[in-house]
């Protein structure tokens, strides 16, 4: 055969009588060139002879499943008696990274063998998938925990799954130990280099869980890059690593900080990866940019909501670990996201709200994704989720509130203004999580007589303080601006001294990555308008370590703008069993508002 240095200089016919390879779709057009005088070849015909020239055909002897749309063309395309939905492919002939060619049959249908294109995005099946056994000695990370931990069967599986599967999602629910199988999956797999991006609130907690098992770990801070073995950065501050934000620029033109390029980590784990599920997004760009360019062997997702919303939430996600479904973005929106195309101002705009075809989705994906819920794997005990309807006591002062709030719509008109809707929402939900205080006091005060520590969860600055002042020394609290060791001490103190007895977070602060097991029960205070917001925070108490029932009261002022949010936030949990984004939750509450009124 050719060496590939002479095959670069040579056209496609000149090879073809130099061809003594077993491709039959190459032997057909050499067969053709040579013997009929008219025959030339096409410009894409002769690209595929230089480029598979060398490329020996492989036995695959392999059935896959298709997607129905593919299935549907060839249904047609081939006039069959009966509709398909698997190939049997027997021999690979060239592989690009887009489709495969392949010799095939039509599964069961019919016994002439084709020579047929398939696009890689209409497989479900990877026909590259090896199921590799792997073997752990998981009593060797019982002398190495410092804590002497062992680990459960499900983090044994979890690990085993790490393992085998380089780029991937570890979907488990919240308090199932992600942090710990990743950290014991990295040392086992003898990474050298491990990039941990996550929360900022989130850094000294991974730090404490690497050094249960290694010194060798750092924190970065600032724009100062001081590296480890383990090296862990939050999302925001890699932005200082890592320059994208000016539009027209090519990807060969963004910026990498010389610091992060010589590091080339081996590992990326993204932790809390939802973070990064917009694809639009600087920090959405910026992690798929790295994972693209530094080609890391292993990349790992850990996320207890994958899919926030909707299937668009995920596509980001399986960009990241170079998931088959994700190459290809129209086809992506096409298939799972009912994605629709118009012409807005002059320019073109994708919808791409929907889900369509999740069983579909679901089965090219089921590879690369774990997902194991609480009740499953833990003999935990029960999580009782109670909504509390309280009475308004000031009802002349609400009324005031919300009327100024109707009338500012009515003025605004139909287009509204979304600043200013904002605003005089967060009157309206300020002004209800103050009147719901001393119920939420009321309550915490009976657990109290009980000897129970509470968790409380609030938005606002003004009902956190409230909180404060009551409980007192009793009380610690978690809000967005403060440090990472500020909260960690205050974690710290719950979890071990028994004066503390009520823990005062302000939900997007406190309700992710915090371990609170001390808790019997959650209160919150005031309602997010994210519900996945909602049980990232029910699961600060409800997680591995707990060993008690874990009581969560939902305070709703009836027949207030509570009431009106809990409805549509529950109406809304409906695409694979999750949640609207805020955005949305919003635009559903005007328009109930608006239909009332």
């Amino acid at each position: 055969m050719l060496d590939i240095k002479d095959i670069k200089g040579l056209g496609g016919e000149e090879l073809l009588e130099e061809y003594g390879g077993n491709n039959p779709y190459i032997k057909y057009m050499k067969n053709k060139y040579l013997n009929e005088k008219s025959y030339f070849l096409t410009t894409n015909q002769s690209k595929y002879v230089k480029k598979f020239y060398n490329f020996e055909p492989k036995n695959i002897n392999k059935v896959v499943e298709i997607t129905n749309y593919f299935a549907d063309q060839i249904f047609e395309e081939y006039k069959l008696k009966t509709p398909i939905n698997k190939i049997m492919i027997e021999t690979l002939l060239a592989e690009s990274e887009k489709a495969i060619h392949v010799i095939c049959k039509f599964y069961r249908n019919q016994k002439d063998v084709k020579l047929l294109w398939l696009p890689k995005t209409q497989l479900i099946d990877d026909i590259h998938y090896e199921d590799t056994q792997i073997d752990v000695d998981f009593d060797k990370y019982i002398n190495l925990d410092k804590r002497g931990w062992r680990a459960f069967k499900h983090q044994e599986e979890g690990i085993e799954f790490l393992l085998k599967n380089k780029k991937c999602i570890l979907a488990d629910d919240m308090g199932l130990g992600k942090t710990y199988q990743s950290i014991v999956s990295a040392i086992e797999c003898e990474s050298e280099r491990v990039l941990i991006v996550c929360p900022a609130s989130l850094k000294i907690n991974w730090m404490r869980e690497v050094q249960n098992f290694c010194d060798d770990v750092s924190i970065i801070s600032g724009k100062y890059w001081n590296p480890s073995r383990f090296t862990i950065i939050n999302y925001d501050i890699l932005k200082n690593f890592h320059t994208i934000e000016e539009k027209g620029k090519k990807y060969e033109d963004w910026e990498l900080r010389r610091e992060i390029v010589e590091f080339n980590p081996d590992l990326i784990i993204l932790d809390e990866a939802h973070f990064v599920k917009n694809h639009k997004s600087i920090r959405g760009k910026i992690l798929k940019d790295l994972s693209k360019r530094f080609s890391p062997e292993r990349i790992w997702l850990l996320t207890g909501t994958p899919i926030a919303n909707r299937p668009m939430d995920y596509y980001n996600l399986l960009s990241i670990i170079d998931s088959p479904v994700s190459r290809n973005w129209v086809q992506y929106a096409r298939t799972y996201c009912e994605g629709v195309r118009f012409k807005k101002g002059g320019r073109y705009v994708w919808v791409t709200k929907g889900a369509s075809n999740l069983e579909e989705l679901n089965n090219k994906t089921k590879r690369t994704i774990l997902r194991r819920k609480k009740e499953d794997v833990l003999d935990l005990p029960n999580k009782l989720i109670t909504p509390v309807y309280l009475e308004l006591q000031n009802v002349d002062g609400y009324k005031n509130v919300w009327e100024e709030y109707l009338q500012q719509r009515k003025i605004d008109g139909k287009k509204g203004n979304p600043a200013r809707d904002l605003v005089e929402m967060t009157l309206l939900r300020t002004f209800i999580a103050m009147e719901t205080v001393p119920y939420t006091i009321e309550k915490v005060e009976e657990a109290l007589e009980l000897d129970k520590k509470t968790i409380i969860f609030c938005n606002f600055n003004e009902e956190m303080d409230a909180f404060l002042r009551h409980f007192g020394e009793k009380s610690v609290c978690v809000r967005g601006g403060m440090s990472d060791k500020q909260k960690q001490f205050a974690v710290d103190r719950f979890q071990e001294d028994d004066s503390c007895k009520v823990f005062v977070g302000q939900i997007k602060a406190a309700g992710v990555g915090l371990t609170l097991t001390q808790a019997e029960i959650v209160i919150m205070n005031s309602l997010d308008w994210v519900p996945g917001n909602h049980e990232q925070a029910e699961d600060r108490a409800y997680r591995i370590g707990q060993n008690k029932t874990v009581n969560i009261y939902y305070m709703l002022i009836d027949d207030t703008i509570d009431t009106l949010v809990w409805d549509i936030l529950n109406e809304k949990k409906k695409v694979i069993g999750t949640i609207m984004g805020e955005d949305e939750i919003i635009t559903e509450f005007i328009k109930k508002i608006e239909n009332e009124s």
